[in-house]
C-alpha cells in the first residue's frame, strides 16, 4: 500500500499535468484551420551560427537557476528579448501564463521579433503557421537548437509544451532539452519547476520545427 508521502507526490505530479493542460487549452486557437501533420521533405540545412547562440542563451538561463515564480520569467514574456507581450500582466504567480514558448523565444532572440511575438507563444501557433513549411521536419532528424513540441498528456493534436532540443535522438529513443515552465533538473542540481534540463522520450514528440535563415533578424 502506498505511503502518505508517495500519495502526496503522485497528487502533486498529477496537479502539474492538469495545470499544464489547462494553460495549453486556454492559449489554443481552435478556430484556425487544421494543417497536414506530415513533415515536408528536404528540410533546411541545420547549421547556422545562431544555433549556438540560442543554445548558449538557454544554458545561461538554466545556470541562473530560474525557479517558479522567479521575476526573470516576466522578461521572457513581456520584453522584446522574448515574446514582447508588453500588454500581458506582470508575471507573479505560478500558472499565470504558459511561458514555455516565451523561454524558447528568449533563447532564440536572433529570430525576427514579429515571429517570436506571433508564433512562439503557443503550440497551436507553430502548428498553424509552420506545419506546412520546410521548418517542420521529421522528428528523427532532430538536432540541437530545434524547437520540439511534445505532448505531456493526452491533449491537443498540435501538442501542449514547447522545448528547445540540446541533442539529437539517442539510440535508446530519448533526447535532451532545455525548457521553461516544466519540472526537471534546475541549474543548482535540484529538482524543481522553472527553467530545467530534461531527457524526454521520442514517443512524446509531436512536431519538430527548424529555424530558417529567412526567420532571422
Amino acid at each position: 500500500m502506498p505511503t502518505k508521502a508517495e500519495l502526496e507526490a503522485q497528487v502533486d505530479q498529477n496537479s502539474q499535468e492538469i495545470r499544464r493542460l489547462q494553460r495549453a487549452l486556454r492559449q489554443a486557437h481552435i478556430d484556425l484551420p487544421k494543417v497536414d501533420r506530415k513533415p515536408l521533405d528536404n528540410p533546411t540545412p541545420h547549421w547556422i551560427p545562431q544555433v549556438e547562440t540560442a543554445l548558449n542563451r538557454a544554458e545561461a538561463e538554466w545556470n541562473r537557476v530560474v525557479i517558479e515564480p522567479d521575476a526573470r520569467i516576466d522578461d521572457y514574456i513581456r520584453t522584446r528579448d522574448g515574446l514582447g507581450w508588453s500588454w500581458s500582466e506582470q508575471y507573479k504567480k505560478n500558472g499565470q501564463f504558459a511561458w514555455c514558448g516565451a523561454f524558447a523565444a528568449y533563447a532564440w532572440s536572433s529570430v525576427r521579433f514579429d515571429i517570436r511575438q506571433k508564433i512562439f507563444p503557443s503550440c497551436y501557433r507553430f502548428y498553424s503557421r509552420w506545419g506546412k513549411t520546410q521548418r517542420c521536419i521529421d522528428p528523427h532528424m532532430m538536432l540541437p537548437g530545434d524547437i520540439v513540441i511534445i505532448s505531456t498528456v493526452n491533449g491537443a493534436s498540435w501538442g501542449d509544451h514547447i522545448t528547445v532540443a540540446t541533442s539529437a535522438p539517442s539510440s535508446d529513443g530519448t533526447f535532451d532539452t532545455i525548457e521553461g515552465n516544466a519540472r526537471g533538473m534546475l541549474g543548482n542540481g535540484n529538482t524543481g519547476e522553472g527553467v530545467i534540463k530534461l531527457t524526454r522520450p521520442m514517443e512524446r514528440v509531436m512536431y519538430v520545427y527548424r529555424i530558417l535563415e529567412e526567420d532571422l533578424a
